[in-house]
């Protein structure tokens, strides 16, 4: 790295290190040292529905009929159902979700119509109708015509995920209150309504009879299943009556706002914005907007990424309407059209938020720092108990630590922490924004860094079981080649750091399917071709995605890292006839591939560093000899990682956490650690306070979150949150603390510190058996707690000694 780019670096972070003086004890993460635990939320007991046996997401020829394809399917469907009631209440609020339009009858009567703009980047809504008037004494008849609605994106598997992909849901609940308030429910979704796709005249009258229609079919309660829950699915679910999306794994917080800026008046008069960084009431007096140009309109700053949803508790006696724009980045929150294109709106677009008199109501679930809001409708005085956000978050202790002589470092360490505890919510997301989905790419780098920094398995485990469960015998984990090397690979780091060999075992037969789609994806002489042409993914590079030479290249060099680990874990398992023939099929790989890349110095591997690095991962240690002429002992490709210059090379920060790997078993320690400090501290010097999906250090500043690339796509569509960036995190703890474990469940260490140009530093690292923590000064010498059941060899000033009892230990600096 230049002296100029040094220096211009130090410049920018240096003001950012300041400011983060503002987080609560200093940390990034608000949920960390939280005292307790606190309630858990109660799953709602009403349905998803939609008719029966016409259910698109379990047709053979579902793929046909994809999300953005919404003039498909648009038929009107039939749902009836009778409740009694023994007196009336005095009000009945009747909510509806899923349908991109829908007519509702009550008693024969028509309540209500409700139509959704499928052109909005949240197609899922929740529409409600005040029925008081309409509901009898005994029996009453409701009776629903609906069009499937427009759904979201969606690249899963997952069969239930699928249908709310496609809106072919409906969930409907009557709640003996006005709109916003909860006192039980009258009557709600469950499988004994009636459904149908047949018009037949009077069907919406009470005597109609309908025992011939079939019960409608179900996917389960609404909360009920994380796949419901998950891609942005139930966005638009935030005005649904005691709605939380959430399973009870999870917990929230209420956050109060940093900062309030782009203060506009508009016909009214914001007393006081800033009250709310101090958690008073806010207040808006005159209030008299006729257009929402006109419309009183602040912007709300967090401080930090946060994956949750903005939360508003109102003071005022009667209904009030605001419309909430959330950004990760400032320009995304107050970019303006209604699609999530680079120059067009927010991702989840602009929503409205009614909330009740003297009610509470939450926006839609989502990740973000910055909220954009517009006041529309209400009184001529608006007042507001507070306005938060609503941090939601799996609860997990930090158990591991990395601190050292270089403060970029530990922020560094902290920040990769904190971006995986966003994606930790019910299962392993890749992002809390986008897509909020299981990807096990994404999970090979967040598995590492849970390991190491919170000890917890548990989340791993069910994110793993559930993407090999929805992959379909003969296909490949996310539909993606690669992907199911990832999975075993991911499997393997697992059971290393956890040693839970009663969870191996139960993927036992997991494994062996996903090797099977491995092997019958190869051709005669054991080589993957991509025959069926599938989208294959290395990484969001230049010819490195998409069916290209170089991902087929890729693909490959990542089966050879899967048999590696398969064999591994079916020794463990006990399955020795497998493991042999993934030996010998490792053997005879690696032996082919390594003649066909015996080819001139230097270019052996192609001159992508993505390519070379899978290939040092895959084949070491028998490598090393095949880069004899090599000045520095190793592959000369990675004598030159830097982006400064035009030329150089494009990588995501994803495959930058491999790059560190490869780096590391070239024995270039020091060179990673410059540049993890050039590459991941440049997205903090731009003010990141979680690791970014993409990166590139010569992309523009002014507009940076514009300028990010990932996915085919540019611009506020692009991630701030992504796990799969926090490689950093478990690699200094891996090798500046230099704990690794060489056994399952950490029975046996290897620890060998390097401090490389540090001066110190300190940390621990979470295993079964209790934590290891080491520490290391270049003047004083190292000291080693470790727990009983582990034997440790600990190499030092170039010796190695061996512990195999619990204890303090310490060396001299000499």
């Amino acid at each position: 790295m230049s002296k100029l780019l040094v220096a211009i670096f130090a410049f920018l972070l240096s003001p950012w290190l300041l400011a983060q003086a503002n987080f609560p004890d200093g940390h990034l993460d608000p949920t960390r040292n939280l005292p307790g635990e606190h309630q858990t939320h109660v799953q709602l007991p009403e349905q998803y529905l939609w008719t029966a046996n016409d259910i698109t997401a379990q047709r053979h020829d579902h793929n046909k009929f994809p999300w953005n394809r919404p003039q498909l399917r648009i038929d009107p469907h039939y749902f009836r159902a009778t409740f009694n009631r023994a007196t009336l209440p005095k009000a009945a609020t009747l909510y509806i979700a899923g349908p991109r339009s829908a007519r509702i009858w009550i008693n024969g009567t028509l309540a209500a119509t409700f139509a959704s703009d499928i052109d909005a980047p949240i197609g899922f809504h929740v529409f409600h109708a005040d029925i008081s008037t309409l509901l009898h004494a005994g029996s009453n008849t409701i009776a629903v015509e609906a069009v499937r609605g427009r759904g979201i994106v969606a690249a899963t598997n997952s069969l239930v995920t699928q249908q709310i992909t496609y809106g072919e849901v409906l969930a409907a609940k009557i709640v003996p209150a006005s709109f916003g308030l909860e006192e039980g429910s009258l009557l709600i979704s469950t499988p004994a309504w009636k459904s149908t796709t047949i018009l037949t005249s009077g069907w919406e009258q009470p005597r109609f009879d309908d025992s011939a229609w079939q019960n409608a079919a179900t996917l389960g309660p609404i909360e009920s299943n994380p796949d419901l829950m998950q891609w942005s699915a139930d966005a638009g679910m935030y005005e649904w009556p005691g709605y939380m999306g959430m399973s009870p794994n999870l917990r929230t917080l209420a956050l109060t706002p940093q900062a309030v800026t782009h203060v506009n008046q508009g016909l009214a008069h914001i007393e006081s914005p800033d009250a709310l960084t101090h958690d008073r009431p806010f207040t808006i007096t005159d209030f008299t907007p006729q257009t929402d140009s006109e419309s009183p309109a602040i912007l709300v700053d967090f401080g930090r990424e946060i994956s949750g949803r903005l939360l508003v508790q109102s003071a005022s006696s009667c209904e009030s309407t605001i419309s909430v724009a959330y950004g990760e980045s400032e320009i995304e929150a107050l970019a303006t059209g209604l699609t999530p294109s680079p120059r067009g709106g927010n991702y989840l677009g602009t929503n409205l938020l009614h909330i009740a008199p003297n009610g509470v109501a939450r926006g839609p679930k989502s990740a973000f720092r910055y909220v954009r809001m517009r006041f529309l409708r209400g009184c001529p005085t608006l007042t507001f108990i507070s306005i938060h956000a609503e941090a939601v978050y799996y609860p997990v202790e930090y158990k591991g630590s990395f601190e050292s002589s270089d403060p970029l470092l530990n922020r560094i360490w902290e920040t990769g922490a904190y971006t995986v505890h966003l994606c930790m919510q019910d299962g392993i997301w890749d992002a809390p924004k986008r897509d909020r989905g299981l990807w096990v790419g994404d999970l090979d780098i967040e598995g590492r860094v849970i390991s190491t920094a919170f000890g917890d398995s548990a989340l791993i485990e069910d994110t793993l079981n559930r993407l090999a469960e929805s992959t379909p015998p003969g296909q490949h984990v996310n539909a993606i080649p690669s992907y199911s090397s990832l999975w075993i690979t991911s499997l393997e780091s697992l059971y290393m750091h956890s040693g839970d060999k009663a969870f191996l075992i139960s993927q036992h037969d997991h494994l062996l399917q996903i090797l099977n789609a491995i092997d019958a994806s190869l051709d005669a002489k054991g080589y993957f071709t991509n025959p069926k042409h599938q989208w294959l993914f290395v990484d969001w590079a230049p010819n490195l995605y998409a069916y290209t030479p170089d991902a087929v290249e890729g693909t490959n060099l990542q089966f050879l890292r899967a048999w590696k680990s398969a064999v591994t874990l079916l020794r463990e398992i006990g399955d020795g006839v497998a493991a042999d023939k993934y030996q010998a099929q490792l053997d005879r790989a690696v032996a082919t591939r390594l003649k066909v890349f015996d080819s001139p110095y230097p270019d052996r591997f192609g001159p992508t560093w993505q390519i070379n690095v899978l290939a040092e991962l895959a084949f070491h240690p028998q490598l090393s000899a095949y880069f004899r002429e090599s000045p520095n002992g190793g592959n000369p490709i990675f004598d030159t990682i830097k982006q400064d210059a035009p030329t150089d090379q494009s990588i995501s920060p994803y495959f930058n956490a491999y790059l560190l790997d490869a780096l590391s078993l070239t024995g270039r320690q020091q060179q990673a650690l410059d540049w993890i400090k050039a590459y991941w501290g440049g997205m903090l010097a731009e003010g990141a306070t979680s690791f970014w999906e993409s990166y590139d250090l010569r992309w523009p500043k002014d507009n940076f979150h514009l300028s990010l690339q990932a996915d085919g796509t540019s611009g506020y569509f692009v991630s701030l949150a992504h796990g799969w960036s926090s490689g950093p995190t478990a690699w200094l703890s891996e090798n500046v603390l230099g704990i690794r474990p060489t056994a399952p469940g950490y029975k046996s260490v290897e620890i060998a510190p390097n401090l490389l140009t540090l001066s110190w530093a300190k940390g621990s690292v979470p295993t079964p058996l209790g934590p290891i923590a080491v520490a290391i000064d270049k003047t004083s010498g190292i000291t080693l707690d470790l727990p009983s059941g582990i034997a440790a060899t600990l190499t030092y000033n170039g010796k190695k000694t061996t512990y195999t009892q619990q204890g303090h230990y310490q060396l001299p600096a000499d």
